[in-house]
């Protein structure tokens, strides 16, 4: 879905039976228009956030903190339970890391903690998931690490992708030097 754009449609008058091969054409073409200029205005994946709250003791706090981190969670708040030893903490944490969190988290505080997740926002991704490295100066901020070295958003959508069976542009050869072939020479 897209959120930045709206196109506007003007009605058109309706066109004669002998049209009707052109009509596909023009259907064909305005799909890709529309394509290229979505494209060309700046993609950007909306991602799915989930509302999580955990209760813990504190004796367990900072290794529940540390299976957050772990997960691109952003601790909103840490209340602590009137008449009782329990803390209750919220926090946002993206649905694509929830996968197995439960698990780790009792694995981690030993049962401890109990987590309880429903969906709240869709969440833009700051990275455009096209974008190449073309200038110097792109790879000179990449090195010194004003940059994300890893594109989250094309790694998110390439998952995607290669879910879904479709075709992803990885690189076939990523260093020649260390490419090597399996047959043995004698």
């Amino acid at each position: 879905p897209s959120s930045s754009s709206s196109p506007s449609l003007v009605p058109a008058p309706p066109l004669p039976e002998s049209a009707s091969a052109t009509a596909g054409q023009l259907i064909a073409s305005v799909k890709d228009a529309a394509r290229q200029a979505l494209l060309r205005c700046g993609t950007r994946l909306l991602e799915p956030v989930y509302l999580c709250e955990l209760q813990a003791t504190q004796e367990i706090l900072g290794k529940m903190y540390g299976v957050l981190s772990k997960r691109r969670s952003r601790v909103l708040s840490e209340e602590m339970r009137e008449g009782t030893t329990l803390f209750t903490i919220r926090a946002h944490m993206p649905v694509v890391e929830s996968f197995g969190f439960a698990t780790d988290l009792r694995k981690s505080t030993s049962g401890a903690a109990h987590p309880q997740m429903v969906f709240s926002h869709f969440e833009p991704l700051e990275q455009d998931p096209r974008f190449v490295v073309m200038t110097e100066e792109e790879q000179e901020a990449l090195d010194d690490g004003a940059l994300p070295s890893i594109n989250l958003a094309r790694k998110l959508m390439d998952d995607v992708r290669r879910r879904k069976g479709l075709r992803v542009e990885d690189k076939a050869v990523a260093s020649a030097t260390k490419q090597r072939t399996l047959a043995r020479k004698k």
